[in-house]
């Protein structure tokens, strides 16, 4: 109960969130990075068109370094205690997070996705979250892209050094001096002759593809 507690303080998980960027940073400085078909997001950035960028739950620990680029990004993050973390970590990466999950706060949060992609800023989103099943789509990404004629653009990276803990999404825990690939998939662009289901299916084929690709890349 006093574990809990201490891991809901603010000030606790701003020290923890600090920790975790710290770490963050350490492993990118002491690995090799290899990063496969990295024209796709350069050319959406390019073109100017409306971009969602998503990737799993799982391979969000090192998500923040694998953007590198000067537009600005946002991320959706869920308002649970883990959700918040998360979000004081990536801050460290001048990334900024859009809350969501609970009612009033999904309300709100859908609201300012809306205003992000009108504004052409992109957003990143975990489609399976914030509480799986694990690696399937969800269709809230597809209804956001589809209305606004978004561009999906997924996203994945993995490590030679890596384990995968025991939690709903098996999270990717990695190491320092380590070999990263990160992949860009194939833009799945907005389709209206698609139902949402079906499209959300696309999104989910072409993240296990990408991700798949990245576990083989650093054997």
């Amino acid at each position: 109960m006093m574990l809990k507690k201490f891991f809901r303080n603010n000030y606790s998980q701003s020290m923890i969130a600090w920790m975790i960027s710290i770490y963050i940073k350490f492993c990118y400085h002491t690995s090799s990075w290899i990063i496969k078909d990295e024209s796709n997001i350069k050319h959406l950035i390019a073109s100017k068109k409306k971009i969602i960028i998503c990737f799993w739950h799982s391979r969000l620990l090192m998500a923040p370094l694998c953007w590198n680029f000067s537009k600005e990004f946002y991320m959706l993050i869920s308002s649970h205690a883990d959700g918040r973390l998360i979000s004081k970590a990536v801050s460290h990466f001048q990334i900024s997070t859009i809350t969501g999950s609970q009612r009033k706060k999904k309300i709100s949060s859908t609201k300012e996705i809306i205003k992000k992609i009108k504004n052409n800023q992109i957003i990143g989103i975990t489609p399976d979250g914030p509480r799986g099943p694990k690696m399937k789509s969800k269709t809230g990404i597809s209804t956001i892209a589809n209305s606004f004629q978004a561009t999906i653009l997924p996203l994945s990276y993995s490590a030679r050094f890596k384990i995968k803990m025991k939690s709903w999404d098996e999270f990717l825990f990695v190491f320092p001096f380590n070999k990263f690939v990160i992949v860009w998939g194939n833009p799945i662009n907005s389709n209206d002759s698609i139902n949402d289901n079906n499209h959300a299916k696309i999104v989910e084929n072409e993240l296990n593809r990408i991700t798949k690709l990245s576990d083989n890349l650093v054997k």
